[in-house]
């Protein structure tokens, strides 16, 4: 019994890991984390949103993660997740706007969500705690391979909200302040006490939903476990289940 303890936790933390790591090996715009973080270390990347209800054609999100160092209450490590939505010319009818980004958040949530107005994420923009370097090859090596759609006209959210759960950026109300097809987003802000891992994130309008992976903040190592652990039980209970 000891020795099947052990192969569980060793299974168990394997699939964690794999779970968490899986999107950097098969594209560096989706690049792995570091495990120790540099005080202003960034971290940039490309994610692809693919259509998950509707007809449309996929969207892209650009992104940076920075850790701003240990400047929040109390001390505690502060890193900044820097996001822009693209929504490309391809795609099949003008009705194919962005009105809804969600972003969620599996483990603590983010203590702040913003945004810069009218500003490329191409650019070198500063916000609160200091200056980053904008989205371009020339700055992260990585993004080389980076498909870059036409920038249009940038569009900046009405409002946004926080939960325990997720940050939502709204465009609206629609069509002229969605993000049209072509456009892109201004630069989205959300800060978080937690490092990145990737995510989900859901995009939409009326009649399309895009979903993909971008970084969010990232749970304990314990809490990651225990995630796993559930989804492999559940899978496990519904075969037994299916068998009877």
């Amino acid at each position: 019994m000891k020795a099947m303890s052990k192969f569980w936790t060793a299974l168990v933390v394997g699939v964690a890991v794999m779970a968490v790591t899986i999107p950097s090996w098969a594209d560096p715009l989706m690049p792995s984390f570091p495990d120790v973080w540099a005080v202003g270390q960034k971290v940039a990347g490309q994610s692809t949103l693919n259509v998950s209800s509707g007809v449309g054609v996929p969207i892209t999100v650009d992104w940076i993660v920075v850790f701003w160092g240990n400047v929040g209450p109390g001390g505690q490590p502060v890193w900044g997740y820097y996001y822009q939505i693209e929504n490309p010319q391809t795609q099949p009818h003008p009705s194919k706007t962005v009105a809804i980004l969600t972003i969620e958040t599996p483990g603590p949530p983010f203590f702040a969500a913003d945004f810069i107005a009218n500003t490329s994420l191409d650019t070198t923009f500063t916000d609160i705690f200091g200056s980053v370097p904008g989205h371009t090859a020339a700055n992260y090596p990585n993004l080389a391979a980076e498909f870059e759609p036409s920038p249009g006209n940038i569009q900046n959210p009405t409002g946004s909200s926080l939960t325990l759960y997720d940050v939502t950026y709204y465009f609206g109300p629609p069509p002229t302040a969605e993000i049209a097809v072509g456009n892109q987003s201004t630069v989205l802000v959300a800060y978080a006490f937690a490092p990145p891992m990737y995510g989900i994130a859901t995009a939409q309008n009326t009649t399309v939903q895009w979903e993909g992976l971008v970084p969010v903040p990232s749970p304990e190592p314990g809490t990651v476990v225990l995630l796993v652990l559930g989804t492999v039980g559940m899978g496990i209970l519904s075969r037994r289940y299916r068998r009877k």
